[in-house]
């Protein structure tokens, strides 16, 4: 037991998000029951008191007139037949008159009491303090009545006779009963509600701890990654290093075509390979937020040449044209620069990567009215569905066509463009059209030199 009891101890003190849930179950139920039985009592109060006043003023309005009639039963006889039709909840209603220091009944909604004696304390209280008196009563089946009894007076104040009239409370009763059986039910409801709601939450307990063991394995995972590839890194460059050179060395041997194929093919693979560990270590530096984005002012015409520069070549050999015009405008944007370079090599790189023939445009626009910069791509290659732009800068997503089987890929290249445009406060969008090319614009907000 005792055992059971601070393993119970070390659970709370593991998940004290348990006791949340022991206040609800608790608390709740608690706070609605209080507060139904409250509801409840003050209800059946208002209600009793509502009642009790009808009861008082029926019998007065009957006592009003009584006097005058006291003297001729069978009169007042039909005055009880007809009131208590027109008030079904007065269950019995008679009139006495003193003889014989008795008060006998002399008119009754039951003829079979006319002759009998009223007797008791409240109508011994009644007549001797001269004011009526109402009370509540119970008969053997537990219904509830208001009774009121009140002296009669003639037109000289003299004490006459008595009233005694009965009022049921079974409507009123039903009423309420209907009323706290259905508040308890909700009570009840609220409580299997609660604890529901307490068993989900125990099983949500698992999740945090999932959670955690999740974040771990994300961590140790990108740890690995970014040790991997900098351990790849530097064997690969060599590869790729040794065989640039090679290839230097024996273009003067009569080497055959298979052999030219197969050391074009060493070099093409290396480069792969170092775009590829490039990618992932970017991924990873990005997702732990391990990389540099301290923003600097750029003009990014500058930054756009020097990329051209870089990537003209490529475009030359796949027989492509890449344009960028220059605009000297007084604008600049606050980014970081290398950044940048690689946000715009990523969108120039695979524009001229799926563009088969035609050419790269890339321009720059400036909106003073918005303050944005706009940098755009613009290239006539094969385009994109619009199924395949609502993925297009997933991590590792690539468009899967004919066209684009033999083009190699990682996935990474729009995924870092954007999120690291994102970072540092810009976007990314895209405009295509299948067969007819695509257009990236980059923005970012402007600023004034």
């Amino acid at each position: 037991m005792i055992s059971f009891f601070k393993q119970g101890i070390g659970f709370i003190k593991k998940n004290p998000e348990i006791l949340y849930s022991l206040f609800l179950v608790i608390v709740l139920p608690l706070v609605l029951y209080f507060n139904t039985v409250f509801t409840i009592k003050s209800f059946q109060e208002n209600i009793d008191f509502t009642l009790q006043s009808n009861a008082l003023l029926v019998e007065k309005i009957f006592g009003s007139f009584a006097s005058e009639i006291i003297s001729q039963p069978e009169i007042l006889q039909e005055k009880i037949k007809l009131i208590t039709e027109e008030n079904p909840e007065i269950s019995n209603l008679r009139v006495a008159i003193l003889e014989n220091d008795k008060f006998k009944i002399i008119a009754a909604l039951n003829p079979e009491e006319i002759g009998i004696e009223m007797k008791g304390d409240p109508v011994q209280l009644s007549w001797h303090k001269n004011q009526a008196i109402a009370y509540k009563i119970a008969n053997e089946k537990k219904e509830r009545f208001w009774e009121v009894i009140s002296p009669i007076q003639d037109s000289t104040g003299n004490k006459i006779g008595l009233i005694s009239l009965s009022s049921s409370l079974k409507t009123s009763d039903t009423l309420v009963f209907n009323i706290v059986k259905q508040a308890y039910l909700i009570v009840i409801a609220a409580i299997l509600l609660t604890l529901f709601l307490i068993i989900q939450h125990t099983r949500l307990f698992r999740y945090p701890v999932l959670l955690k063991k999740i974040q771990e394995v994300d961590r140790m995972k990108d740890e690995f990654i970014r040790m991997a590839t900098h351990e790849l890194q530097s064997p690969i460059v060599n590869i790729r290093n040794y065989a640039q050179a090679f290839a230097e060395e024996v273009k003067t041997l009569p080497l055959t075509e298979n052999q030219k194929e197969y050391l074009s093919r060493v070099i093409i693979s290396t480069e792969r390979l170092t775009a590829l560990i490039s990618d992932i270590l970017d991924v990873s530096r990005i997702e732990q937020e391990r990389i540099s984005l301290v923003p600097e002012k750029v003009f990014p015409p500058k930054i756009i040449k020097e990329i051209v520069g870089e990537l003209e070549l490529k475009a030359q050999d796949k027989g492509l044209t890449i344009i960028f015009e220059e605009k000297l405008e007084p604008f600049f944007i606050k980014v970081n620069s290398n950044r940048l370079k690689e946000v715009l090599y990523n969108l120039i790189d695979n524009a001229i990567k799926y563009t088969l023939e035609g050419g790269v445009e890339i321009k720059t626009e400036v909106d003073e009215i918005k303050k944005k910069y706009y940098i755009t791509v613009q290239d006539s290659g094969i385009g994109i569905s619009a199924e395949a732009q609502q993925r297009l800068f997933e991590k590792f997503y690539r468009v899967k066509t004919k066209e684009t089987a033999d083009i190699s890929g990682t996935g990474l290249g729009l995924w870092i463009a954007k999120t690291l445009a994102r970072k540092m406060g810009g976007d990314i969008l895209i405009e295509s059209m299948e067969g007819k090319g695509s257009k990236f614009t980059i923005i970012f907000p402007l600023k004034r030199d």
